[in-house]
């Protein structure tokens, strides 16, 4: 089991210095986490928000600070030396194809090779208006895209037909260090549809904390969908989510997270992330709760 932290919200806990943000990527680095990833929203209309926060119990306030991440990745990969670069997720149909190949391509470049990103495609239609880009059909859109950055991405020149983009004998540099390998994972409601999206797509599954109840029988139906395709199941990345479990008094309960991280990598995860400023109150826990997230991996 490989262990991932979330940095989504740390700034507060750094007296909302981005730079102490940083520092704790760089500790994190050095203590033996696997990967870091970011989260990802562009804005949000007012009352969407507090509809998701009554429907879907959001749990980020409306002033909360929303790094860009391929940006916020960039600064992370000056800072670290082994340490993996993902999100959960990057809402992909908000950005143009051919502007996400790119940052994309740059940040594996200047991380050496270290991306691994997971991509999904939003729940807030206000998001995708503001943006100019369209909220229906955005499955279909994120289909497009992941080929269209595979076919930019791998010996040029590039071609690719999409259902709103197109081109042929086309140049883009730099490539990615990893090539057109570079790991895709998809965050998705596990609809079969959606599974079997996974399984032609991608290298594997973000795993919202909210299936955590069909988690073990999902992963069954993504490795079979995954033979079908004629993929190798033992090679699927699965990057779940662990959440924070407090005792009565409020103290973290330490046996009771590691037995669900433990529980998720029975069932299947390869990677088990935690969202750091869940666990920690102060930025005096950050360091214990680092040592303890890499225990998990023994």
């Amino acid at each position: 089991m490989q262990i991932g932290l979330n940095v989504m919200g740390v700034e507060a806990l750094c007296g909302g210095d981005v730079e102490g943000m940083l520092q704790v990527v760089t500790e994190a680095d050095r203590k033996g986490v696997d990967l870091i990833s970011i989260s990802d929203h562009l804005g949000f209309q007012k009352s969407a928000h507090a509809t998701r926060g009554k429907t879907h119990n959001f749990p980020f306030v409306l002033e909360q600070p929303w790094y860009e991440p391929i940006s916020f990745l960039s600064a992370a990969a000056m800072v670290t030396k082994r340490v993996r670069l993902s999100t959960f997720v990057l809402i992909a149909p908000l950005r143009p194809t051919l502007l996400l190949a790119k940052q994309l391509a740059t940040l594996d470049v200047i991380s050496k090779g270290r991306v691994t990103i997971a991509l999904g495609v939003g729940w807030q239609a206000e998001e995708f208006r503001a943006a100019g880009m369209p909220f229906e059909g955005r499955f279909g859109d994120l289909d497009d895209q992941v080929g269209g950055m595979r076919a930019l991405w791998g010996r040029p020149p590039a071609a690719f037909t999409g259902r709103n983009f197109a081109f042929e004998d086309f140049y883009s540099y730099p490539q990615p260090v990893q090539g057109q390998d570079l790991p895709i994972l998809l965050g998705f409601n596990p609809t079969p549809k959606n599974i079997d999206r996974i399984a032609r797509l991608a290298q594997g599954w973000a795993v919202d904390p909210a299936y955590r109840s069909i988690f073990a029988d999902k992963v069954k139906e993504l490795r079979a969908a995954w033979a079908q395709h004629g993929r190798e199941p033992g090679k699927i990345e699965i990057h779940v989510a662990q959440g924070v479990v407090r005792t009565a008094d409020g103290a973290l309960d330490l046996a009771a997270i590691k037995a669900g991280a433990k529980a998720l990598e029975a069932e299947g995860a390869t990677m088990v992330t935690m969202r750091l400023a869940d666990f920690c109150r102060t930025r005096a826990d950050i360091d214990g709760m680092l040592d303890f997230a890499v225990s998990l991996k023994g």
